[in-house]
């Protein structure tokens, strides 16, 4: 028999168990926390952000000085690539890297150029009518050859890709049962971003703005036809990591990108599929909501109630969401950067207070950052949202 570890004293569920409590809208022990840190723990830990994305050994070190200093925490959320090149197969866009391109305590710098072209929607639909569960690699490939001069499309390029990936997964695997071994669950075993908001990134913001003008039934349709490839990359993937959840990031499909007619018509139908499809597989998505989605809420009841959990990060407003879609998904956020950067200890006390006490009545909760902790978060903020959940978040102590 597997040995439960609770993290806590008062605690009557494994953080894995909590964590699906909460997925599956039911009510946990207590409140689940899940910070998303990264660049936070090479300033806290004293590293370079360089040495923190180049040296897996130096990451660990920074997350382990983190989790000892100022958790324990339920649930890792794990956002590091070994190795730049691979940051491209998950969102297409050129980029400078500390200590490549920029001083090594620079933060990572996406570039907005066009890398996708107008006719690659076509030729996305065309790839599916021959290879449909397979359209995420070549689309991707394609994107990686144009982002980097020296990876081709061409076998050696497919090699030089594969390889690395192989070797990021064996690191995550590790690490995952490095965490699992404190009695942390992880998050996810992959992370893609949404077929839409793909072409966005990957188009740049103006002639993906064009785009949708001039192209909008060529966006629907390549998105559609990506969904097998996306599908079976998620799979492939959650098998080899034994996690059966999957983050989807959706970065432009906010009403600070588009309106919520075009959300209707163009994101959300891919979207939507994707989401049904990886439910039916069995595998839980977790949909990364950058910006504000007040106006796509009612839209967001669409997806499968019980399945799924949406991070939102600051212009959402969380406690509206708890109205709109609390019933339907599990809500995780939002602490804002702000806050957790220039606010004090009580403040962030209070907030999550709040949090804990209106979205996670009744459960369907995680704790967690708008978005990233910043770099510049102070660690004694950090710290007060992590003790919240215990705090006040016990649900048999409530009343």
């Amino acid at each position: 028999m597997k040995k439960r570890i609770m993290l806590h004293p008062g605690d009557t569920m494994t953080s894995e168990e909590r964590l699906q409590a909460v997925i599956n809208l039911q009510v946990p022990d207590r409140v689940p926390s899940c910070p998303f840190i990264y660049y936070f723990s090479a300033f806290y830990a004293g590293i370079s952000v360089h040495e923190l994305w180049s040296q897996p050994g130096k990451y660990r070190l920074a997350m382990d000085r983190c989790y000892r200093d100022l958790g324990p925490w339920d649930v890792y959320y794990p956002v590091n690539p070994l190795r730049p090149e691979l940051y491209t197969f998950i969102m297409p866009m050129k980029a400078k890297w500390p200590g490549i391109d920029l001083p090594p305590d620079s933060i990572c710098q996406l570039l907005e150029e066009e890398i996708m072209k107008a006719e690659d929607y076509r030729w996305i639909s065309e790839l599916a009518q021959r290879i449909p569960k397979l359209t995420y690699i070549p689309f991707f490939m394609r994107m990686i050859s144009r982002a980097w001069d020296d990876i081709g499309e061409d076998p050696r390029g497919y090699a030089f890709i594969l390889s690395r990936l192989v070797a990021h997964l064996a690191n995550w695997r590790y690490e995952f049962e490095l965490m699992k071994k404190r009695g942390v669950t992880t998050l996810y075993g992959f992370l893609p971003e949404a077929a839409f908001d793909t072409f966005s990134l990957a188009r740049g913001f103006l002639e993906f703005a064009r785009d949708l003008k001039k192209r909008p039934e060529e966006i629907a349709a390549a998105a559609d036809d990506l969904t097998e490839g996306y599908l079976f990359i998620c799979r492939l993937v959650c098998f080899l990591m034994g996690i059966k959840r999957i983050e989807i990031f959706v970065h432009r499909s906010s009403t600070d990108f588009i309106s919520p007619e075009t959300f209707r018509k163009l994101s959300l139908p891919s979207l939507k599929a994707l989401v049904e499809k990886l439910v039916a597989a069995g595998i839980a998505p977790i949909l990364h909501c950058d910006g504000n989605w007040d106006m796509n809420l009612e839209a967001l009841r669409e997806l499968p109630a019980g399945h799924c959990v949406i991070q939102f990060d600051g212009p959402t407003d969380i406690f509206l969401a708890k109205q709109v879609i609390g019933d339907r998904v599990c809500i995780m956020g939002d602490v804002p950067s702000d806050i957790l950067a220039l606010g004090s200890p009580m403040e962030v006390d209070e907030y999550c207070h709040r949090l804990i006490e209106e979205v996670g009545r009744g459960g369907g909760y995680i704790m967690g950052a708008g978005c990233e902790i910043p770099p510049n978060a102070r660690a004694e903020n950090v710290k007060a949202m992590l003790d919240s959940v215990t705090k006040y978040g016990y649900y048999d102590r409530e009343g």
